[in-house]
């Protein structure tokens, strides 16, 4: 565990370069600023107990391998829905572990226009035991690491509205709606997924959350095939423009085309639920199985 000489001697040093940002503005309150700046500080670099903080060597696989890379490209997209970019996961350096479902990660990303390599911080949730679906996973912020902690933008915290998010996911949809003008829905071209290689990603964390409790490498079960996809949203846009809405139901089917010894390749449908808050940076998945969680072999009796 972290003496508190040296939690002290860290806090002061991150004080006297607060200060030395904060003395050229005078709307700012740097008692403020470097509060917050030490609590980012700790919370991605300095968790409360060691053995919160997760550090990958390269080689590393398994369990927390394949939980850190998810929960990292699903930050990640976050960061480039909003940003216009198209950075792609690396590597995953660490992460520190808050409560159950708290992670508070560190990873390195690509940026293919120009081959440059970008150290990103993303604070990742899940639950599992949301009405109406069975597993939920939610970004409350991805950004560039600052140089100093505080000087970037701040990574909110969710705040639900109980009202808003009560209600259960639907059913799947009926084949009749996709024939009749319906201003809802929108089936989702090939073109399409090769535009938005996102699509696969919620596919694969579809996948990840029906084998999450099995001990395989997640890879073991890839690649995915999208079959079929169809997009709802009441938002009044048009055709393809559906894909971009912040709240959104999506329904896929898709199958693995591989499988370990002991799993099954087999057809999946999943509905996904996306939905915002307007803050920068959140984004929230909920997901409910409409095929079941059996994705394994019976065992011989």
């Amino acid at each position: 565990m972290t003496s508190s000489s040296s939690v002290v001697a860290r806090r002061r040093d991150l004080l006297v370069k607060m200060r030395c940002i904060n003395e050229s503005s005078d709307d700012e309150d740097p008692i403020l600023n470097e509060e917050y700046a030490f609590r980012e500080h700790n919370e991605f670099d300095d968790p409360v107990h060691s053995t919160d903080l997760h550090k990958f060597e390269n080689s590393e696989t398994g369990y927390f391998r394949d939980l850190a890379d998810i929960y990292a490209r699903f930050g990640l997209h976050s960061y480039n829905s909003r940003m216009g970019t198209n950075f792609q996961l690396s590597r995953v350096d660490k992460y520190i572990n808050y409560g159950v479902f708290s992670y508070s990660l560190t990873f390195e990303a690509t940026n293919p226009a120009d081959g440059s390599c970008v150290t990103f911080q993303a604070r990742v949730l899940r639950d599992d035991n949301v009405k109406g679906s069975y597993y939920r996973i939610m970004t409350e912020g991805c950004r560039i690491t600052p140089e100093i902690p505080g000087t970037r933008e701040i990574i909110h915290r969710w705040e639900f509205d109980a009202e808003v998010y009560k209600d259960t996911l639907p059913e799947w949809y009926s084949d009749d709606v996709l024939l009749l003008s319906n201003d809802q829905f929108y089936q989702v071209q090939d073109s399409d997924v090769l535009e938005n290689d996102w699509l696969n990603l919620y596919a694969e964390v579809a996948m990840y959350t029906l084998k999450e409790n099995d001990m395989s490498l997640f890879e073991s079960w890839l690649p995915l095939e999208i079959k079929k996809v169809v997009v709802q949203t009441f938002e009044d846009v048009k055709s393809n423009e559906k894909l971009k809405a912040g709240n959104a139901i999506f329904y896929f089917s898709f199958k693995n085309l591989n499988a370990p010894p002991h799993g099954l390749c087999q057809d999946h449908r999943v509905i996904i639920r996306r939905s915002t808050d307007g803050l920068p940076g959140h984004v929230c998945l909920d997901f409910k199985s409409c095929t079941g969680h059996n994705i394994f072999k019976a065992s011989s009796v």
